[in-house]
């Protein structure tokens, strides 16, 4: 296992990172959802889908694997922004008293920017070549 993770190519290491970062996203936002009450089940699916994704792209030699974990990635990212974006008008709009029970701004938008660094990792190994890198001499 360990030869196979030291001739790996970039995109296959960039799908490996991008799965750990989701890992660690899809455990924070199953804590923070669940804690707060606002557990949205479809977003923890396409981020266990993109977490799927990110590894089947790393071990596959299929063209089209890499773009799978950009999809899930992207719809849980998506889902997510729809899903608080009632949280951010309040507080933007200064709505005191009706915000979320528990609601905690920075743990939201670092599951934000986890999710963001999953997408673009992803996205940056899908456009590397997944031929074997020649070794730098």
């Amino acid at each position: 296992m360990k030869e196979y993770f030291k001739n790996m190519t970039l995109a296959g290491r960039l799908g490996v990172i991008g799965g750990i970062v989701g890992i660690v996203n899809a455990i924070l936002y199953a804590a923070y959802s669940i804690a707060v009450g606002l557990f949205a089940p479809i977003v923890f699916v396409m981020l266990l889908l993109g977490i799927a994704g990110s590894i089947f792209a790393a071990f596959s030699d299929l063209k089209f694997a890499p773009i799978l974990p950009v999809l899930f990635y992207s719809l849980a990212f998506g889902l997510y922004i729809s899903d608080r974006i009632i949280m951010f008008e309040e507080m933007i709009n200064k709505i005191y008293g009706m915000n979320e029970r528990g609601a905690i701004l920075p743990i939201v938008i670092v599951i934000f920017v986890l999710c963001f660094v999953s997408i673009v990792t992803s996205i940056i190994a899908s456009f590397n070549d997944r031929k074997k890198e020649l070794p730098l001499k």
